[in-house]
């Protein structure tokens, strides 16, 4: 295992800070005196070289004239550091091995259970960290320390995921191994935060091929089918099936819908909270439909108030499974195409669109920061298409003296609801 250059300066400057601490005294701004040493501080010199040592350790002290010096040897690097006395050079030797101890016995297992409490810290979900340790644990090589994997390698992992098949033999989606790739550079932004490492191997590895955008959704019949049948399955009291038409008719994500409890059915089944989840966007007070609201007070009947919505009182919450089985179930019954539960989401925009709601409450409904989320992975295009012409026409069909500020936004509606070469046609009959 070698350390890198960066690595072992940032070892060194670690060190000499603990020292300092130690012994109460201020650090001074380093200064370079020449091409191949540094003063550190306090008279603390390192000089670079190279050697072919194969494991990291520290030598010394060495008398050096009036100082004493230090060497660290780690691979095909090599490190002198000088203190002023004895003593500095004792304790500064201490600082170095512990800092080299802790950098090269951090395996992969280790900083990758920090990185996941440090993610659950911050507010991410404990769902959302739990996805990205299924992801990350079986890509990465846990029993390795950090420093294992060079840009080289790294580019090889990557590409070898590219061409993993699932277990049912069908190659792996872009989009999965676009969102591995994405979750791994930002952990190694953290190690590297952390100086567990200089540098990140994933940093100029780029995503191969294309990302399909969007989810195949059912047509509006055969919604009308599957919200029939599972109306008449929730009203026994079904939690896949509630979940379900939780999820059409609120767009709620999967887990969203399973977490609730009985409280955050309110003002008698017409508002439904949602308090927390997966962003901070998802935070938010939905008014519920009456078929569904007739369903939700079924399951909030004679419950306490922490009881979970879909589910006996001091069960345990159902995991997102319940509705993938319950509606792959439900399709495979009704002929419909076979559909995944987060393109219920995606139904939910489309035809909260079409019915002539606005980019930003659908976006505001489904818990999105902006309707850019909902345009590229959740609504049908066509759907967001119409959007932009219903507002070019009712720029067009309002009052006719129209100011700078419509005419600005009549174009920059066009350019977004056109493509290229329907504008390049528009402006060739529109006169000069």
């Amino acid at each position: 295992m070698t350390l890198s250059p960066q690595t072992m300066s940032s070892l060194v400057q670690d060190a000499r800070r603990q020292a300092s601490k130690r012994k109460r005294r201020s650090l001074t701004t380093a200064t370079h005196v020449a091409e191949r040493t540094t003063v550190l501080s306090d008279g603390v010199t390192c000089e670079h070289k190279y050697t072919m040592q194969k494991s990291a350790r520290v030598l010394g002290p060495y008398r050096n004239g009036d100082k004493w010096r230090l060497v660290v040897l780690d691979g095909g690097s090599r490190k002198a550091v000088v203190a002023e006395t004895h003593e500095a050079a004792l304790a500064l030797r201490d600082d170095l091995q512990g800092a080299l101890k802790k950098h090269i016995a951090r395996s992969f297992e280790e900083s990758l259970t920090e990185y996941l409490q440090n993610l659950v810290d911050r507010g991410v979900s404990h769902d959302t960290a739990d996805k990205v340790r299924r992801m990350l644990r079986p890509f990465l090589p846990l029993d390795e320390p950090l420093t294992a994997i060079d840009a080289e390698r790294a580019a090889q992992m990557y590409l070898d995921e590219t061409k993993r098949t699932k277990s049912n033999g069908e190659p792996i989606a872009n989009d999965s191994h676009h969102l591995l790739l994405r979750r791994v550079k930002h952990f190694y932004k953290w190690a590297i935060s952390r100086r567990y490492v200089a540098q990140n191997p994933f940093a100029e590895v780029s995503p191969i091929g294309r990302p399909k955008r969007g989810k195949q959704q059912l047509r509006i019949d055969e919604a009308r089918k599957l919200v029939s049948v599972a109306i008449e399955r929730a009203k026994t009291l079904d939690a896949g099936s509630t979940a379900i038409l939780m999820q059409i008719f609120l767009g709620l994500r999967p887990t969203e819908s399973l977490v609730r409890v009985v409280r955050d059915l309110d003002d008698e089944g017409r508002i439904l909270w949602v308090p927390f989840g997966k962003t901070s966007n998802a935070k938010r007070r939905l008014q519920v439909p009456d078929p569904l609201r007739e369903v939700l007070l079924l399951h909030a009947k004679d419950k306490p108030a922490d009881a979970p919505l879909l589910g006996p009182p001091g069960d345990a919450l159902h995991t997102r499974d319940i509705i993938r089985y319950r509606l792959k179930l439900l399709c495979q019954q009704l002929g419909l195409p076979t559909v995944c539960p987060h393109s219920l989401r995606g139904l939910n925009a489309t035809l909260a669109l079409d019915a002539g709601a606005t980019a930003q409450h659908v976006a505001a409904a489904l818990g999105h920061a902006s309707f850019t989320t909902t345009a590229r992975h959740y609504a049908d295009a066509s759907s967001v298409a119409n959007v932009g012409l219903r507002r070019v026409a009712d720029l067009l069909g309002t009052r006719s003296g129209r100011g700078t500020a419509d005419v600005e936004q009549l174009a920059t509606l066009l350019q977004t609801s056109l493509s290229p070469s329907e504008l390049q046609r528009l402006r060739q009959l529109l006169p000069t």
